[in-house]
């Protein structure tokens, strides 16, 4: 063979290998899909999810990248399916939408704790890395954050609830088991429906109202449609939010980008997350206002009946959590006692 040959050939080999080796970095970039039913208006997400989302690209300097689809794949109950079957790569939920898979994370959605959404949330992730995480509930899935959504309200289009008799007959739209078995001890008859579903449930009288933070009466546009809100002190209730990603994809990330990406999820990102709900809470009862529904406080002696009967359901899931191997007294405990060291720190600033 001639020697010229033979150098232009080798010559071209090494070329082709520079070029590939420059490429190389570009397709091994791993690109994951997020998906929400959640409308990209929400602060929740401008200001919360939307910004994990971009974190993600930037601190792996692009080797993992996040895109967020431009619409959802279906109804909310269904994204832990989607999660854990790979329709998807990485995407909230909310627990309560699946009844008998989830149980610990009704802890951070026990009423009358907090008015801060952003104390339940990161209290919920200090809670969950210490006390929940060995139980292991989320087979198939690697959890990424949390965030408790703030104060549960009680509004209807009929009348203001003032005492407990007042909500007897009411037909109101609950998010989960917490919420419904209270609900139904005070009297009203609780109708489970994921929240997409409110508006066209209240326009059409199938409910006659929902226990709902302030902002979701702002952010899925009901605001027409009730006119009266019942605040506890605290909250009636809690919706708890977990951001998953399939263990599988989690498991293709280099080691090193893993270590990135989880430092800028956990609490680092629940705190700004939970910053997002409270000014969506804010901005919600400005429109509530605007729109002119009366907005009164529980009374004394209703919301001590509601405590009451709280107690059992309470303890029911004590029970329940004992069965998984944990201790939920002391879990409880170190929940009240981050709400009351995070407000204090939120105070100060």
């Amino acid at each position: 063979m001639p020697r010229l040959f033979v150098r232009t050939i080798l010559g071209a080999g090494a070329v082709a290998g520079a070029v590939f080796a420059a490429s190389a970095p570009a397709e091994a970039q791993q690109k994951l899909r997020y998906a929400t039913w959640d409308p990209p208006h929400h602060e929740m997400r401008k200001f919360g999810v939307d910004l994990w989302v971009k974190s993600i690209g930037e601190v792996t300097k692009g080797r993992v990248s996040v895109r967020m689809l431009a619409k959802g794949l279906g109804a909310p109950p269904a994204y832990h399916d989607f999660i854990k079957e790979g329709a998807i790569d990485v995407a909230h939920i909310i627990p309560a939408y699946t009844p008998g898979r989830f149980l610990l994370h009704k802890m951070a959605e026990f009423p009358f704790l907090t008015n801060s959404a952003k104390a339940r949330t990161v209290g919920y992730w200090r809670v969950y890395d210490k006390h929940f995480k060995q139980a292991n509930e989320a087979a198939g899935m690697k959890l990424m954050t949390v965030w408790v959504h703030g104060p549960g309200l009680i509004h209807n289009s009929k009348r203001p609830v003032q005492a407990m008799g007042d909500l007897k007959g009411l037909k109101l739209r609950v998010s989960g088991d917490n919420i419904s078995a209270l609900a139904k001890s005070m009297g009203a008859t609780p109708i489970f429906a994921p929240i997409t579903k409110v508006h066209n449930m209240l326009s059409k009288g199938v409910i006659d109202g929902v226990f709902l933070t302030y902002e979701g009466i702002k952010n899925f546009k009901l605001g027409k449609l009730v006119k009266y809100t019942t605040v506890p002190p605290g909250g009636l209730y809690a919706t708890v939010f977990q951001m998953y990603m399939n263990q599988k994809v989690w498991d293709g990330i280099a080691a090193n980008d893993q270590r990135l990406i989880e430092g800028v999820s956990g609490e680092h990102a629940a705190d700004y997350i939970g910053d997002a709900w409270d000014l969506a809470d804010k901005n919600g009862i400005a429109h509530m206002k605007e729109n002119g529904i009366k907005i009164v406080p529980m009374p004394a002696a209703f919301t001590a009946k509601a405590k009451e009967m709280w107690k059992p359901i309470q303890a029911d899931w004590m029970k329940k959590a004992k069965a998984k191997g944990v201790d939920g007294e002391a879990a409880l405990a170190m929940y009240k006692s981050e709400i009351k060291k995070i407000e204090a720190a939120t105070m100060k600033k």
